[in-house]
């Protein structure tokens, strides 16, 4: 297992059980524990969590830092960006979540002369889009300054008024239960999303495919989902009857 993944499955059970301990986390991966130690520090450096003596604590519910998640697997996220533009040519309105692959997706957007209009929850695609041709809509709504999101009961009031033509969403993890995120409010913002929608495209770079892990809340069930766009559309053989039976397309 590369360290980035084993980066993510730490986040996960964190996510689930707020602690974990260096010796378990060295046998589960079967890693030295000065291994994991770096590793814990890695990401104590990306404020997601706090060690302890033997282990570590979550440092919040809240999703990863803006930085860390626009920074990391970023070839992959090229990659996932690339083959969703082509999904958006004949779209005037998108819906778009706070994730850092969708702001890819979008950043490639803005450079054609094609521009829909963009409902978002994300602060830092408003910003970073502010001066180009796209059309936006804030939800508005309580700000996760961690994250660059904005969440809460406006927000998923604001989307409840918009229909769009297509839905890009992210997921901090896939698993053969769904689809799921780190932070309860943001979660809830794109369950509210997956609604408002005709075409859901989940945008997930397969270091976040790993069967029987999740983050902290689901959010969507695989029969919301219409695309899967991915750097890898070579899904493990677990994920295969869920894909089948809810007739998803993988790109």
């Amino acid at each position: 297992m590369k360290k980035f993944q084993r980066y993510q499955e730490i986040i996960n059970i964190l996510n689930s059980y707020k602690h974990v301990e260096v010796k378990s986390l060295s046998k589960t991966f079967n890693v030295t524990e000065e291994t994991i130690r770096r590793d814990l520090e890695h990401l104590e450096d990306q404020n997601i969590l706090t060690r302890t003596h033997g282990g570590a604590t979550l440092a919040s519910r809240n999703d990863l830092s803006y930085y860390y998640r626009s920074t990391k697997n970023l070839d992959l996220k090229k990659i996932i960006a690339n083959k969703a533009l082509n999904l958006l040519k004949d779209k005037e309105s998108i819906m778009v979540d706070s994730s850092s692959t969708a702001l890819e997706t979008i950043r490639l957007l803005s450079s054609k002369s094609y521009s829909p209009k963009i409902i978002t929850n994300s602060v830092n695609l408003l910003y970073e889009f502010s001066d180009t041709n796209l059309s936006f809509v804030s939800t508005g709504g309580n700000l996760n300054k961690h994250s660059g999101t904005l969440v809460g009961a406006q927000a998923i009031e604001t989307i409840k008024n918009y229909y769009t033509q297509a839905i890009l969403l992210s997921c901090n993890t896939m698993s053969t239960k769904g689809f799921s995120v780190g932070g309860e409010e943001e979660g809830l913002t794109k369950k509210r999303m997956l609604q408002q929608g005709s075409l859901v495209i989940m945008l997930v770079d397969s270091t976040k495919i790993l069967n029987d892990v999740t983050a902290f809340f689901k959010f969507a069930d695989y029969n919301q989902v219409d695309l899967i766009v991915t750097d890898n559309p070579t899904l493990p053989d677990e994920f295969m009857p869920y894909i089948e039976r809810h007739k998803i397309k993988v790109i």
